[in-house]
């Protein structure tokens, strides 16, 4: 990646921070995750901390979910400036029909 590249974005550098925010997140849902399920054992209902624990589980999930969707969106800027380049490279191939 080149200083130009930051600049112009032509190259976008969301997707990687998002795989960076994505990391950060499952850590701190599997904290948040793991402490509402022994408050809900040590509030006295396994069922308290059980619901939790799938709470967490589906709150992992939807997490997942969420930075894929973002990772696409950005995919698609990506791939839609691949077709852009090459349709003008298309073209600059074609001459012009005679009239």
């Amino acid at each position: 990646m080149q200083l130009s590249d930051f600049f112009s974005f032509e190259r976008l550098i969301t997707p990687s921070v998002i795989k960076i925010v994505y990391w950060l997140g499952i850590a701190v849902l599997l904290v948040f995750g793991v402490a509402s399920f022994f408050m809900g054992l040590l509030s006295g209902s396994l069922g308290a901390g059980l619901l939790s624990l799938v709470g967490s589980v589906l709150g992992l999930l939807l997490w997942r979910v969420m930075c894929e969707l973002y990772i696409v969106i950005f995919g698609m800027f990506d791939r839609l400036g691949q077709i852009r380049d090459g349709l003008s490279q298309q073209q600059r191939g074609y001459a012009q029909p005679p009239l």
